[in-house]
This record gives C-alpha cells, structure tokens and sequence, in this order.
C-alpha cells in the first residue's frame, strides 16, 4: 500500500511505436549519393560503379556520365546531380538497387524524369525500363518512352505488372543516336498520367484550305481528338475528328484539312477525349486567311522583236522587269491590263529576260532583240 508523502514523482512514460516502411524504395534514385567530380564524363563502368552507389554499370557504350546543375548540359531536374546515357558502340546502361525485391505478379507504379541533350549531340534516345533479379543485367523489360524533349524535363510515369522478385531496375537506351538525361526515379509514388504528351501542334494554308498537324509522344486511354475552330480565338465549334492511338508510347503523328473556312482568320484546338468521356484541351494556334494559290501566267511575242514586245497575262496587279544578261533593270513597270505593249525599239541588240510578279511570286522568261 501506498502512503501519500508531500513529494511529488513525475512519471516518463516512453511509448515504443514503429512505423512500417515501404516494402521498395529506390535507395539512390536521384543520384545525389555518389562521390564524382563535377561533370565527370564519359566514364568506364568501373568507374560509375565506384562512384555511384546502389548502382551497376553493364552497357558496352562505357560512356556513362554523372552531372551537376552547374555542368554545361544542366541543370537537373532534382537536387543536383543527373545521369546521362549515350549509345556510342553499344548502349549505356545500368541497374538501381531498391530496398527490397520486388513481388512478382503485383502492379507498380514507377515515375522518373527524362531530356534531350541539346549542347552535343540531339535529339537523345527513348529510355527503356526493365526488372532484374540480379544487379548490372537488363532483366526483363517493363517500358520503353518516347524520345525525349531536347533540352526539357519531362516527367514519364507508368504503371507494370513486376515479372520476377528482382531488386534492381535496369535503364537503358534503345539508340542509335547519343545522350538521353535522366532524373529522379520514384517507385510507388504519386504521379499524375498525363492522356496524352502533345509534341506540337500546327496549321499551315495550303492553297485554300488550313492544315492542322499534331503528334504525340504518348497516349493514355485515349479515344479521340476533336478538331475545333474558331474566328476570335474564344468561341470554338468542332469542325471534325480524329481517333486516337489508345494507348501509345511511339511518336504519332495526326492530320485534319480544313476545307469549309477560306478566306478568314482561323484559329484552332484540340479537344482530347479519353475512353471514359474525360477531356482536355490543347494550346490554340491560328492561321491567317487563307487564299487560294492562284498560278498566274504570261506571254511574250513576238521573238525575237524588233520595235515591240507584246505581253499577255491572266493576273492583275502585276509588276514587269526587264534586265540585260547581267541583271541591270533596262525597263521597269506596274501593270493592271491583261495585255501590255512595251517599246523595245531603243534596246541595244541581244538577251533579255522578262519578269512579272504577282503577289510576291515571279516568273521570268527571255527574249532576244533584234
């Protein structure tokens, strides 16, 4: 029993509690562990493999390289170091360790960030993913990107059935051109899957009709695009549509003619709708009125001439130069008539070239004086 005394006794209570983990983690998946020099180049695999850790070098390429922000093909898109692959005789490549193996038959999510180099040799190479049970092997291959924006981070993220209990990634590139960047590797985190990657979208006149063009560097479930137009650039109707790829991790190139706006200002979009009725909405382009190509053709006779040089046309609003064999201009008029008389009755004898412009093109033919 207990006596109550005049003191007081403060109790610690220490509560043990653990968190658990995730099971897999990348341990070095943006590089920042690795003791290289700044910008150390082209590097044998030996030497990543004593720089970098929790990785393995196997590529033939031997060129692998660690960079800094401050390095001339910077900056990175995480922290700041980044990897860089080439494909010089055969492609770089190396694994990642993660903290655990993998379950085989279970779906992950991965996510990392990719670029093109643009400071030596463009446009880079589509990164290829794959799973491996044992470090520095290719393992078995879950994706392969898109080629990379030159000079632009950007986030690739997808989803893979894990086809063994292997502990490494492998990454690689698929050639054969040279330096693809990549950054900041994340296993099951968030990311959000863009449904499409638009590489550009464009409209050209092409005589009297507007040409809209758009590719893609991905697709995620989606279903088709709706072309639509607009006079102002705010109210748009759809004009037309274009079925979608569904999914893609190839670059794919689309097209839609415009045949029924000619002669106004044009401005277009694209309306991305997904399998599930989602959409969204590209940047706008615009294409100033378009006008038929008018090919327009002239005449001249007699020739040789000897007082007068006659010229037919089917424009208007042309404009003739005559020039001597050395291109200094011997005549030079407006015209607005179908058929105009020159007086080449002071020509010295010889060549001539005739050239009638109309609206900005030029034609030209010769005639001799007699």
């Amino acid at each position: 029993m207990l006596k109550k005394t005049g003191r007081i006794f403060s109790f610690i209570i220490i509560v043990f509690t653990t968190k658990q983990l995730n099971a897999q983690a990348f341990l070095n998946g943006d590089f920042e562990i690795n003791t290289a020099a700044v910008c150390d180049y082209n590097m044998a695999n030996a030497t990543w493999n004593t720089e970098m850790a929790n990785s393995v070098a196997y590529g033939a390429g031997n060129e692998l390289d660690i960079m800094q922000t401050s390095c001339p093909y910077g900056p990175s898109q995480n922290g700041t170091w980044f990897a860089a692959l080439a494909f010089p005789t055969g492609s770089d490549a190396f694994t990642m360790q993660l903290s655990a193996p993998l379950v085989a038959g279970t779906t992950y999510s991965m996510s990392f960030w990719d670029k093109g180099d643009v400071a030596c040799c463009p446009p880079g190479m589509p990164v290829v993913i794959g799973i491996s049970t044992v470090a520095g092997a290719a393992g078995t291959t879950v994706y392969t990107g898109p080629t990379p924006t030159g000079g632009v981070w950007i986030q690739r993220c997808f989803t893979f059935v894990a086809p063994n209990s292997g502990q490494h990634v492998s990454v690689s590139t698929t050639g054969p051109t040279r330096w693809s960047h990549v950054d900041n590797f994340i296993l099951n985190g968030s990311c959000t899957v863009l449904p499409i990657e638009l590489m550009y979208l464009k409209s050209v006149c092409n005589n009297k009709s507007n040409v809209i063009t758009w590719a893609t560097a991905t697709e995620r479930n989606n279903h088709y695009f709706s072309v639509e137009f607009s006079t102002d650039g705010k109210d748009f109707i759809e004009i037309g549509k274009v079925n979608g790829a569904g999914n893609s991790n190839v670059e794919t190139k689309y097209q839609f003619t415009d045949f029924r706006h000619e002669g106004v200002q044009s401005y277009y979009r694209l309306k991305q709708i997904d399998f599930d009725k989602k959409f969204s909405y590209s940047l706008i382009v615009g294409t100033e009125k378009c006008k038929p190509v008018f090919d327009f053709q002239f005449d001249i006779f007699p020739n040789p001439a000897n007082d007068h040089l006659n010229i037919t046309t089917n424009a208007l609003e042309t404009k003739l130069i005559i020039t001597d064999p050395y291109g200094k201009i011997i005549y030079e008029n407006n015209g607005d008539a179908n058929q105009t008389s020159i007086d080449v009755s002071q020509f010295g004898k010889g060549l001539y070239f005739v050239q009638m412009i109309n609206d900005g093109r030029t034609q030209t033919k010769k005639f001799i004086k007699n």
